[in-house]
């Protein structure tokens, strides 16, 4: 029976890294253009802080939050897409994704405050 439609409160944006072909067979950034492009928008979903946490990178320490965030299943959802939390300015990277036991959900386990 899926997440009841009532608890996909927020709205999360899917965004992939913004590549292009750079001619000699590796990808690259346009010039100018942005790092991360909107592939979904406005996707309901559940989101549910699970812990936060303190992270030591380059000598600088982070305040990291890890969610559990839930939406309805979608095709071509990779760890290598992120999502944007734009109630709070969030960009989070997909640390993990599963299908939900009856597989009308997927449940992704995310990170907030590293660098993408």
């Amino acid at each position: 029976m899926g997440i009841a439609a009532g608890r996909l409160r927020e709205r999360v944006i899917i965004q992939e890294k913004n590549l292009v072909d750079n001619g000699r067979g590796g990808r690259k950034r346009p010039d100018g253009g942005p790092e991360w492009i909107d592939v979904s928008g406005q996707v309901p979903a559940e989101v549910f802080p699970l812990r936060g946490d303190e992270a030591l990178s380059n000598a600088v320490l982070r305040s990291t939050q890890i969610y559990r965030v839930t939406i309805r299943t979608r095709a071509g959802l990779t760890a290598a897409h992120r999502l944007y939390w734009g109630k709070f300015g969030q960009a989070m990277n997909i640390k993990s994704i599963a299908n939900s036991i009856d597989g009308r959900d997927i449940v992704m386990t995310c990170e907030a405050g590293v660098p993408t």
